[in-house]
């Protein structure tokens, strides 16, 4: 599994449209990526798998637009 970490957010992060992303993009459920979301809101770093380079590449891409800052 291919792995990315989602270290904090800036101010304005959309988080619906990031908790759509996390669900299409990683290997969990609506409920696991709301909580994911909700681990990172609350000040964690939050670790995401992936099925290949390319879907991390892509959800990155979005996460970086919703306000997520990476390592």
């Amino acid at each position: 599994m291919i792995t990315l970490v989602m270290k904090s957010w800036k101010k304005g992060l959309q988080t619906v449209s990031l908790v759509q992303a996390v669900k299409q993009y990683s290997t969990g459920s609506l409920i696991k990526a709301k909580f994911e979301v909700d681990r990172l809101l609350s000040g964690e770093s939050v670790t995401l798998q992936f099925a290949s380079e390319a879907e991390r590449d892509d959800f990155k891409t979005k996460a970086e637009v919703f306000g997520v800052i990476f390592d």
